[in-house]
C-alpha cells in the first residue's frame, strides 16, 4: 500500500496523520516510480541499440561505396560526374518524381476497393513520405509507416493497409518481370545476364504464391478464417484474439483481389510506376554515356532494380553502386569507373527527390489531419 506522506507541522509533540490523498495499491516489493522507470529505461535501451544497430549498416555500406570507389579509381568517378548532361538528369529526376505521383495513384485504386473514404492527396503524400524514409533507413522501414499513417486517414485497420502493401509489393515483382522479359526479348541481351536471371525468377515464384495464397483466402475467407483459427487456438487467448482480428482485417484489405476491373488497371499502373524508375535510370546513363542499345539497357536497369528489392544498409549506401556496376558491367557497360559515376549520380538523384517528396507529403499531412487514431481493425460505426 501507499498513501500521501504525512504532514509533518515541525512540532516533536503534534501527532503526524496521513493526508487525504487517494490510497494505491502497489504489487509487493514495488516501489513508488518503479513502475515508472521502467518503461522509460526500456525504451531508452531499445532506441540505444537501433542507433548501434543503424550505425553499424551504415559503417559497412559506407566501407563497401569506399571500396568500389576505390576499385575504380575515385579521380575518373569525379570527372565523368562532372562532364554529366544536365537535360538527361533533369529527365531522370522528373522520371522519378512521376514514380511518386504514379505510385500514389496506384495505391488509391487498391485502396478504394475496401475504404471508399480514401483521397488521392493522402495516398500520395504517404508513398513520399514512406519512399522517403526507405531512401535512408535500412530494410525498407518507410513501409511500416506508411501501413500506420494511411489507416486513421482511409478509416481502415492496420490490417487491412499491411494487405494493401502487400498487393503492391505482388504487383511490383511482377510488372518489373513482365518489363525485363519484354526487354530481353527485344534486345537479345538476355543470355548475357549469367546468373542474374535465377533471383530474378525465385523473387517472381515468390509473389506469385504469396498471390495466389491471397486469392484463395479473399475468395473463401470462412474456410481461411477458420484454419487461422486453428492455428492461434494453441497461444495464450490474448494472442490468439489479436491474430485473429489481425487475419480478418488483413482480409478485408485484399478486396481488391475480387475486382478483376481494378485489379487490370492497378497492373497497368505497376507497369508504369516502374516503367518510370527503369526511364530515369536509363536517363542518368545516357547523361555519362551513350553505351548500349535501349532495349539492353532498360533489361539490365530492371533488374538492377530487381535486386534492390531488399535494402540492407541505410539508403543502400555500398549496396547500390556495388549491384548497380556487377549488373550495368555484365551487360557490357564499360569503363567501371564510368558505370559507378552512372551509379553514385543516380543514387544521389533519387534520394534528393524522394526526400522533397517526403517533405511535401510531410506537410500534407500536417495540413489535413487525420480524425480517428490508428486502430488494429476499422472502427465500428456508431
Amino acid at each position: 500500500m501507499r498513501t500521501g506522506r504525512s504532514i509533518d507541522q515541525g512540532d516533536p509533540d503534534h501527532l503526524h496523520g496521513p493526508d487525504t490523498r487517494t490510497i494505491e495499491d502497489l504489487p509487493t516489493g514495488d516501489l513508488p516510480g518503479h513502475a515508472d522507470r521502467g518503461p522509460a529505461r526500456r525504451e531508452a535501451y531499445v532506441s540505444r541499440r537501433r542507433a548501434i544497430q543503424a550505425a553499424v549498416l551504415l559503417a559497412i555500406g559506407l566501407l563497401i561505396l569506399y571500396g568500389v570507389i576505390r576499385t575504380v579509381h575515385p579521380a575518373e568517378v569525379g570527372r565523368a560526374i562532372r562532364g554529366a548532361s544536365p537535360g538527361w538528369i533533369l529527365v531522370a529526376e522528373a522520371a522519378f518524381l512521376a514514380f511518386i505521383v504514379v505510385r500514389g495513384w496506384r495505391w488509391l485504386v487498391i485502396l478504394r476497393a475496401s475504404a471508399p473514404r480514401a483521397g488521392l492527396g493522402d495516398a500520395m503524400a504517404v508513398t513520399g513520405i514512406g519512399f522517403a524514409v526507405n531512401a535512408v533507413s535500412p530494410f525498407k522501414l518507410g513501409e511500416l509507416l506508411r501501413i500506420g499513417a494511411i489507416a486513421p486517414r482511409a478509416g481502415i485497420g492496420v490490417g487491412e493497409a499491411s494487405a494493401t502493401v502487400v498487393v503492391e509489393r505482388v504487383l511490383d515483382v511482377l510488372a518489373l518481370l513482365v518489363i525485363a522479359v519484354g526487354a530481353a526479348a527485344i534486345s537479345g541481351a538476355g543470355s548475357h545476364s549469367f546468373g542474374l536471371w535465377s533471383g530474378v525468377v525465385l523473387i517472381a515464384a515468390i509473389s506469385i504464391v504469396i498471390a495466389l495464397v491471397a486469392f484463395l483466402a479473399v475468395t473463401y475467407p470462412q474456410p481461411a478464417l477458420a484454419m487461422i483459427e486453428r492455428i492461434a487456438k494453441p497461444l495464450p487467448a490474448a494472442v490468439g484474439r489479436f491474430v485473429d482480428t489481425f487475419a480478418a482485417s488483413v482480409l478485408k484489405g485484399f478486396a481488391s483481389l475480387r475486382s478483376p476491373r481494378r485489379l487490370a488497371v492497378a497492373s497497368l499502373l505497376s507497369l508504369l510506376v516502374w516503367l518510370c524508375i527503369v526511364v530515369g535510370l536509363v536517363a542518368f546513363f545516357r547523361a555519362l554515356t551513350p553505351q548500349l542499345s535501349v532495349a539492353t539497357l532498360v533489361l539490365a536497369c530492371t533488374i538492377f532494380v530487381i535486386s534492390q528489392a531488399i535494402s540492407i544498409t541505410p539508403g543502400s549506401v555500398g549496396t547500390y553502386e556495388g549491384f548497380f556496376l556487377l549488373v550495368l558491367s555484365t551487360f557490357g557497360a564499360r569503363p567501371a569507373a564510368l558505370v559507378a559515376a552512372v551509379a553514385v549520380l543516380s543514387h544521389v538523384g533519387n534520394i534528393v527527390i524522394l526526400l522533397l517528396a517526403g517533405g511535401a507529403g510531410a506537410l500534407w499531412l500536417r495540413v489535413n489531419r487525420p480524425s480517428l487514431p490508428v486502430r488494429l481493425e476499422r472502427p465500428v460505426p456508431s
